[in-house]
């Protein structure tokens, strides 16, 4: 019962729904600080989401920069797009770097917690 009374408590503290892989191991889960990166985000705080979370910041370049490419095309009037412009390559180089993204975030703000400083609580969050 402690434990739903922690959660609420929790959630009425404005930092959104608590990481349940954080709650019992005590380390941060690969996606830990992501809410707070979208959040600072939309309030036009760059340099506070990529330290939140940078695979935030991240997917929303790779969003921009495919929709550019995709805007291009159809002004070329580009039928098969996905072919065409390498889509399949680029898409594979995103997601690997993706996957590199949070890997590393995952191993820095872990490594750190386990010498005693934790990242996300010095930012504020």
């Amino acid at each position: 019962m402690t434990h739903f009374v922690w959660v609420i408590d929790w959630i009425k503290s404005g930092q959104g729904f608590p990481c349940l892989f954080h709650f019992i191991t005590g380390l941060y889960c690969p996606g830990c600080g992501g809410t707070r990166a979208v959040r600072a985000l939309l309030h036009g705080e760059f340099l506070k989401s990529f330290c939140y979370h940078p695979f935030v910041l991240y997917a929303v370049i790779a969003v921009v920069v495919e929709m550019g490419y995709l805007a291009v095309g159809m002004a070329k009037g580009l039928k098969d797009m996905k072919v065409r412009d390498g889509f399949q390559r680029r898409y594979a180089r995103w997601v690997l770097a993706a996957v590199w993204i949070v890997g590393v975030n995952w191993v820095v703000k872990n490594g750190f917690l386990l010498m005693g400083v934790d990242l996300l609580e010095k930012l504020g969050g």
